[in-house]
């Protein structure tokens, strides 16, 4: 499974993450900046440090999940 992560700056200059999970295995650099583009124009998500105004980074994490046996 990967999951997407995205790092904003707020309107306090702070820093908020938003992950996605189960991304597309070929999601690519475009697609990640224009969905932080639309994030960010279209002002839907709100945080303590107040609106999203700026990309800081993102990254594609890939994720590995292992039972463990539990006595």
């Amino acid at each position: 499974m990967k999951k997407l992560s995205m790092k904003f700056v707020t309107a306090s200059d702070d820093i908020t993450t938003l992950t996605i999970n189960e991304v597309r295995e070929d999601i690519s650099d475009a697609e990640v900046n224009s969905l932080m583009d639309e994030i960010i124009t279209q002002n839907v998500f709100y945080s303590t440090g107040g609106s999203l105004v700026k990309k800081k980074n993102a990254k594609v994490i890939d994720v590995t999940e292992s039972e463990v046996t539990l006595a």
